[in-house]
Parts: structure tokens; C-alpha cells; sequence
């Protein structure tokens, strides 16, 4: 098949630093592109002209890849368009922005096919109207093979928080905890950037070599829709510590994968403190297991054969 993404077109795809969205649409089409599929990414902020070249393309699916360019799909002559939408908050209605209500009822309202991060998420759309043939469930996957994996780890004593420091991921709440380090570009005030926990902003290249040097991993969010980087973490061998919003298609029963109540996470604490330092312990014991439930369900090879390429072929059969 020819699949044409369409990329944000804010940053280059592959992205030269943090950018998970750019680094997905690549790992989908470099996936594809090495199963035998035609696939190329189209990434500019010029809907016209994106469309202009897509159209010349004559592709068997497109697949937008950023909310704003919902418009694009009655630009486009392909018949079998797909959108995802990355919008953390899209299971908290409350934290909707006037913007984002518009593009939510853009996407309901538009009648394409819906790919959708979670099950979650399908149900915020289905709550809507929308019909289940337009719903499709293709989660994210890791490209695990960047990835060094210990099975010890050379911190087993520390946790990382790895992730932009901004507002929605709340790292400012979390500084006092012990043994707890920060890594990620800062864009929150309220951050202390002097805290000596704090790691500054790691190149990818440091990342996938390092990130195998701790025990757990923490995201604690507001909102999240599937992220990357609780993937990234499990190939690497830690163990996770997650608020709910945070838990998108994983199995919150295993010993490895904590997830933390709100009322703790946002005024206890000493008891944050004790889950976390307990997830290490258990995590740093388990962590060949931990890699392997990763491997088993969330590779990109697993995803796109198991989700993305069974979803493009019954949408592209349908016409």
C-alpha cells in the first residue's frame, strides 16, 4: 500500500531533539517502508500545499498526524483519510480549551476514520455520536532496538522523571521527593532549575543509552493520551509509577506499574515518596520481566501488524 502521513510541519521528522510526535511518524513510516509498504511523510504547515502534494500522489490512505490539520481531510481526493489526535487532555473535557472544542467537534463531525491512542479515547468519541465503524484503536509503539537494557541498573537507588517540564506534567509538585531526578526542557516557571536532581535536557542519543541506568520511572500528569515515553522506560528495564491519566493500554495489575490516587499525588507527600522508593525495589528484581512484557506488546512491528495494517486495509477495502 502507499500511505502518506501528514506531519505537524513545526519541526523536521526525523526531530533533532524532543518531539514525540515527529518521532512516531517516523517510526510508522520506517516500519512500513522495511514490511514493503510505500510510505511518505508530507510535513509543512501549508495545508494547501500538503494536500496539493498528496493528491498528486494518488495514495491508498492518508493519516494525519497533528489535530489542527483536521481541515485538510475536505482538501484531500483520497477517499481513505485517518486522524489521530495527540491531545493530552482528550479525556478531560474540564480541561478543554474554546480551541479544542472546536477541533474535537471538527473530528466528530468530519466523517473520516478516527485512529485512535486508546480505548479511552474511542469512548470520548463514541460518547459524541460517532459510529463505531469510524473508530480504530492503533496504539503507539517503541522502536526497542535503540535502546541499551541492564539487567541492573547503575542507580538502583534513583528514579527518573523524564519528560518536558511543564505545567501538565507537574514536576514542580514532585522536587522534595528523594532520590527522585529530572530530565527534560524546561517550560514551567515554578520548576527550580537549580534543584541538583535536575539533569537538564537529554539528547535523544544520551537518552536511549541511559535511561537504562535507573530503577523506575515517573509520570505523574494531569492528562496524557499514550505515551511514548512509559514504553521507552519498559524496554529500558524500569519499572513505572503513573498517575491514572498516564496508564493508557497497559496491565495496571503488574507488580512493576504503580499507579498513584490523586489525593496523594497532589498532598502526601511522604506517602508519594514511599510508593515510589517500593516500586524500585520491586522493579529493580524484575526488570528482564519488564523489558519483556514490552517486547510482547508494544514493538512497532507488533503494533502496526496487530493494529495499524489491519485498520488501513479494512478502511481502504471499504473505500
Amino acid at each position: 500500500m502507499k500511505i502518506v502521513f501528514i506531519g505537524p510541519g513545526y519541526m523536521s521528522i526525523p526531530p533533532k531533539g524532543w518531539g514525540a510526535v515527529e518521532s512516531l511518524v517516523d517510526d510508522y513510516r520506517n516500519e512500513l517502508i522495511e514490511m514493503g509498504h510505500e510510505a511518505i511523510v508530507i510535513n509543512t504547515t501549508d495545508l494547501i500545499l500538503a494536500a496539493q502534494i498528496t493528491n498528486g500522489l494518488n495514495p491508498d490512505f492518508v493519516h494525519i498526524q497533528y489535530d489542527d490539520h483536521i481541515q485538510m481531510a475536505y482538501m484531500l481526493n483520497c477517499k481513505n483519510i485517518g486522524i489521530t489526535s495527540h491531545y493530552a487532555y482528550l479525556e478531560s473535557s474540564e480541561n478543554w480549551t474554546k480551541n479544542y472544542r472546536n477541533i474535537f467537534w471538527w473530528f466528530v463531525n468530519s466523517g473520516v476514520n478516527l485512529l485512535c491512542l486508546s480505548e479511552g479515547i474511542q469512548e470520548m468519541y463514541r460518547k459524541a455520536g460517532v459510529k463505531n465503524h469510524r473508530l480504530h484503536l492503533t496504539p503507539n509503539g517503541v522502536k526497542s532496538d535503540l535502546y541499551e537494557f541492564h539487567e541492573s541498573p547503575k542507580y538502583p537507588d534513583r528514579s527518573i522523571y523524564l519528560a518536558k517540564i511543564d505545567f501538565r506534567k507537574r514536576q514542580h509538585l514532585f522536587q522534595g521527593v528523594e532520590n527522585l531526578y529530572f530530565a527534560g526542557p524546561l517550560a514551567d516557571d515554578r520548576f527550580d532549575p537549580k534543584n541538583e536532581r535536575y539533569l537538564g535536557e537529554w539528547p535523544r542519543s544520551y537518552l536511549t543509552k541511559n535511561l537504562t541506568n535507573y530503577a523506575s520511572l515517573v509520570l505523574l500528569s494531569d492528562g496524557e493520551a499514550h505515551p511514548l515515553v512509559c514504553l521507552e522506560g519498559m524496554v529500558a528495564g524500569l519499572g513505572l509509577v503513573l498517575s491514572k491519566q498516564a496508564t493508557a493500554n497497559l496491565d495496571t495489575s503488574l507488580p512493576f506499574i504503580e499507579v498513584v490516587p490523586e489525593e496523594i499525588i497532589q498532598n502526601e507527600p511522604e506517602e508519594l515518596q514511599k510508593i515510589i522508593k517500593k516500586n524500585r525495589e520491586i522493579s529493580r528484581i524484575m526488570r528482564k520481566d519488564i523489558r519483556d512484557y514490552a517486547l510482547s506488546n508494544f514493538t512497532w512491528k507488533k503494533v502496526i501488524n496487530e493494529h495499524y495494517i489491519p485498520t488501513v486495509s479494512s478502511i481502504v477495502k471499504e473505500g
